[in-house]
């Protein structure tokens, strides 16, 4: 197994380009200075690599996921954002008490504050996905900025759970061929999502977890919250404000729609859960619209 100082140099590397799955050591918390300095120093050699594109990047077949093909009645569950003591418990429970495994996309910045609620969403067994480092836009970054957001988060949640990350989800689903090229070099499958918890002006809890429960289909990208993006560094913003109204309504929706998902039959999981269980799409084929 490589080293990450290894995977961060090789990836970088003038040359080689080549890909290098996300199967690194994690450094753990507690573990000397010498091996944080390290990690550090070649996590700059990994940065100073960043470019615009123009040397050899034989990265192999990574896949950008809305939704998937399926012969099963499955679809995945994910959350952004967090992990935060304001949400992120709650999900835990109503998971745990549906008997449904997720994907938590992990905004960097949070998982290093609220370690004891990271570690906890990795015990209870969900994926962890990388969601960049602090939620900021990456159409508005340059290509050093860029990798940044992604390796950081990479370096310093690893360095709390101790073990690599699965797939990467772009804020707000906005993303560039660069930041798909430093995921590739990462090793991960980009997941957006093909539903959300509904209309944006939706107050009602009861609302939004009939609309969960009914939306989604075999094959679908659930994607939910918990936390509330770049309103984490302004909360008493007006955007953050409401942002943590919406993320509150989701919350308190999400066992009633779990429920619901389930009587209609439809098993939830994690998003390389579904994806390791789906079929290749037909070509030129439309995807499936809800009944």
């Amino acid at each position: 197994m490589a080293t990450r100082r290894q995977f961060l140099v090789g990836a970088g590397g003038a040359a080689a380009g080549l890909a290098v799955g996300a199967t690194t050591g994690a450094l753990l918390v507690g573990d000397d200075d010498r091996a944080r300095a390290e990690a550090a120093a070649a996590r700059q050699q990994f940065m100073e690599a960043a470019d615009a594109g123009e040397r050899v990047a034989r990265l192999g077949t990574r896949r950008v996921i809305w939704n998937t093909t399926v012969t099963e009645p499955i679809a995945a569950i994910t959350f952004d954002d967090g992990p935060t003591p304001e949400y992120t418990p709650r999900i835990l429970d109503a998971l745990a008490t549906a008997g449904v495994t997720a994907t938590f996309n992990v905004m960097g910045w949070n998982g290093v504050h609220h370690r004891d609620v990271l570690r906890e969403v990795v015990a209870a067994g969900h994926e962890i996905g990388n969601h960049t480092w602090d939620h900021r836009d990456l159409t508005s970054l340059d290509v050093h900025q860029t990798r940044e957001e992604l390796v950081r988060c990479k370096e310093e949640v690893e360095a709390v759970i101790g073990r690599p990350f699965t797939s990467f989800r772009p804020p707000r689903g906005e993303l560039t061929g660069y930041a798909l090229r430093v995921a590739a070099e990462l090793g991960y499958d980009t997941y957006i999502w093909s539903v959300t918890r509904g209309p944006g002006n939706a107050t009602s809890v009861t609302e939004i977890g009939d609309y969960l429960g009914r939306i989604v289909i075999a094959g679908d990208v659930l994607g939910l919250h918990d936390g509330i993006g770049q309103g984490t560094f302004d909360p008493t913003a007006s955007f953050a404000r409401a942002l943590a109204d919406r993320r509150e309504l989701e919350v308190r929706a999400l066992p009633a729609a779990l429920a619901q998902i389930a009587g209609r039959g439809i098993t939830l999981m994690s998003a390389n859960a579904l994806l390791s269980r789906s079929e290749p799409p037909p070509v030129g084929g439309a995807g499936p619209t809800p009944p």
